[in-house]
């Protein structure tokens, strides 16, 4: 749960902070990457890490690594459903209803 909101936090910064350029890539110099941090946000940084026991640079560089990862897992689910959806293979409400309840089951 901890690990969720801090995945959240450092997205929500990168996407306000990050700057694009033309090509819509992320502008990046190949320097060491920062992150900048409210000193509201630095707190509840280390707050979190200091009950976690871990470093708070390593507890934020580790999040943001799963979430990049995780996008990339999401987004790869979306294209395969774009694909599926253009050949025209679907599947019946009732049955995406039942599938969907199933995930949902503990």
């Amino acid at each position: 749960m901890l690990v969720r909101h801090i995945m959240r936090m450092v997205w929500l910064v990168c996407k306000l902070r990050s700057s694009l350029d033309t090509d819509g890539m992320p502008a990046y110099s190949g320097e060491t990457m920062q992150v900048r941090f409210t000193p509201e946000e630095e707190a509840r940084l280390l707050k979190i890490a200091t009950q976690e026991g871990v470093d708070p640079e390593e507890l934020v560089k580790d999040a943001a690594l799963r979430l990049v990862e995780d996008d990339g897992l999401f987004r790869a689910g979306v294209r395969k459903g774009i694909e599926q959806a253009d050949r025209g293979e679907f599947i019946e409400e009732k049955e995406m209803d039942e599938r969907v309840k199933r995930m949902l089951q503990p």
